[in-house]
């Protein structure tokens, strides 16, 4: 995952490899420029200063002759301004593990084994003033090993290497894992006597989609982009499955839902950002047993929600009714989900009836 998508997130270990890695420069462009605000004096005492707005813009050189002065200061400027969002985006970094940080960067050396400072824009850089301490020392050893095996005028080597006859020690014995079965084995105790094939796979598309729409924050999401995307719903129910006679009317659920949660205030809610959330969180009990949760939620008041999703199609007059049929059925399921979650709280939601129930 890059830095810029962990923002808001945490994980109890992070690991961030490359950090000497320099940033690629940028294409010159034809002209370089940069807005900046400027404040005016006051006239008098009592007269507040005024603001206004500046505007550098330069030409590139011509091919063959000597760089525009102006041009390279205003492009300068860019990367002053891209070194230091460099450093806010390694504060993040840091700032996103619960118990372990792993930094991960290959120092240079010269041919003598001497540290060379890192690249002056890579990340590694931002940090060289602690972490420039884990890399001497390391240096050093491998010299002072080298001239302790071989006191004379040799130079001391920096790489070791095995003897001729060094041989593999054995494997260590193996151990017997059996892994439990992938998929919501709470789900497969409960009849779907009232599903056809189709609508339920057309269920299975809608979730993968939510996820998606939930990794984008609501992010260039609405109904327009959904009716778009109906080519792509029908190739992917061809791939489930979904025989010829069923698929106008798996495509329209799939696309119904995807509209139906985009227009509602509390599908929005829960598919958009959140200080945490995770679509298809899979968790193993200690019991060994196997979840997929299809939206995890912690909000902005610390409460914790397990929330799934459920695209059946009523058709009958008393709606409410049989969404307090729906609770009863699923209740084991979610009370098993919200037990390995601390006691979350329980919620179900139907995107075809923009229906909601929460315990």
């Amino acid at each position: 995952m890059t830095i810029h998508k962990a923002k808001g997130l945490e994980w109890d270990n992070v690991i961030v490899p490359g950090l000497d890695r320099a940033p690629r420069s940028g294409e010159r462009q034809l002209f370089a420029w940069k807005q900046s605000t400027v404040s005016s004096p006051p006239s008098s005492s009592s007269s507040p200063r005024t603001r206004g707005s500046s505007l550098f813009l330069a030409p590139i050189n011509e091919t063959g002759t000597d760089k525009e002065p102006l041009y390279e200061y205003v492009r300068s400027l860019d990367k002053e301004a891209e070194d230091i969002e460099a450093g806010r985006l390694l504060y993040v970094a840091a700032t996103r593990a619960r118990h372990r940080l792993h930094l991960l960067a290959c120092a240079r050396a010269n041919d003598d084994g001497e540290l060379k400072s890192p690249h002056k824009r890579s990340l590694l850089a931002k940090a060289w003033f602690e972490a420039g301490k884990c890399f001497p020392s390391f240096f050093r050893n491998i010299q002072r090993e080298a001239l302790d095996a071989a006191p004379s005028a040799t130079p001391p080597a920096l790489l070791r290497r095995l003897p001729a006859a060094y041989s593999l020690p054995p494997p260590p014995a193996a151990v017997a894992w059996d892994a439990p079965p992938e998929g919501r084995d709470e789900e497969a105790q409960i009849p779907f006597d009232w599903a056809q094939e189709p609508a339920r796979l057309a269920g299975v598309v809608v979730h993968g989609w939510f996820q998606r729409i939930a990794g984008d924050g609501l992010r260039g999401w609405d109904a327009a982009r959904v009716d778009g995307l109906k080519p792509r719903f029908v190739r992917e129910l061809e791939r489930l499955g979904v025989p010829p006679a069923g698929m106008d009317r798996a495509a329209g659920i799939v696309a119904a839902a995807l509209k139906n949660a985009l227009a509602d205030e509390r599908g929005r809610w829960i598919l958009g950002p959140h200080p945490h959330a995770e679509s298809e969180h899979r968790i193993t009990t200690p019991s060994r047993r196997r979840m997929r949760i299809d939206r995890y939620i912690e909000d902005a008041q610390g409460r914790r929600w397990v929330i799934d999703f459920k695209t059946g199609e009523h058709r009958g007059a008393d709606q409410n009714a049989y969404l307090d049929e729906q609770v009863r059925r699923y209740a084991a399921q979610l009370d098993a989900y919200a037990k390995a979650k601390d006691g979350a709280r329980r919620a179900l939601y139907f995107p075809l009836l923009k229906g909601w129930r929460d315990w």
